[in-house]
């Protein structure tokens, strides 16, 4: 028993349930394609060129990306590589210069070395030739010194000799004037002896 009011459910339009409502559908299509046939082809037409352009550009944006990608990866790999070779030889750079002042405070070390010895050799024999001097001067001196020592010794000898023989003289002498004094007086006896 079916209900008033309630329809019975709708087919779908597009499915025609029978020959009749094919038939109708053909005709509804050849009508749809009548009246928007050519704007449809026309849009499907520019739908299709517009489709095609977009993936046209998309490919080359794609390209150009890849290029890009392709023209960045070399550039950073250059940079890299000189970033590399410039690090190497500066680290080159500054072995080599390490190793140059090495070699040079080595040698100065050296040459200082030498100089020090070469000087320290001067001066033990300027010290030894100083010394050999010395004593020579001193050898000399005191064999001066001793020479004019004994000849002022036997200047002095001789001089007190000189001095004792001229003392004796001059008691020889006194001795003589006493005795011609008392001779003058008329005492003819020799001194210290009275009268007869």
């Amino acid at each position: 028993m079916s209900t008033p009011g309630k329809k019975k459910a709708a087919e779908p339009a597009d499915v025609p349930s029978s020959p009749m409502d094919m038939a109708e559908a053909g005709n509804m299509d050849k009508i749809r394609d009548i009246l928007f046939g050519n704007q449809a082809r026309d849009y499907e037409k520019r739908f299709a060129e517009l489709e095609a352009q977009l993936n046209r550009e998309a490919a080359e944006l794609k390209d150009e990306l890849i290029k890009r990608i392709d023209a960045l990866e070399t550039y950073v790999k250059q940079e890299l590589t000189d970033i590399n070779e410039r690090i190497r030889s500066e680290s080159e750079e500054r072995a080599d210069g390490d190793a140059k002042l090495s070699r040079e405070l080595k040698a100065s070390v050296e040459n200082l070395t030498k100089k020090l010895a070469h000087d320290e050799e001067n001066l033990v024999k300027k010290s030894t030739q100083l010394r050999e001097q010395i004593l020579d001067q001193s050898k000399r001196l005191s064999d001066e010194i001793t020479a004019k020592y004994d000849q002022t010794a036997a200047n002095l000898k001789q001089t007190a000799q000189n001095l004792d023989d001229a003392k004796v003289n001059r008691s020889d002498l006194s001795g003589f004037f006493l005795e011609l004094a008392m001779r003058l007086s008329g005492d003819d006896g020799p001194v210290g002896q009275s009268k007869g």
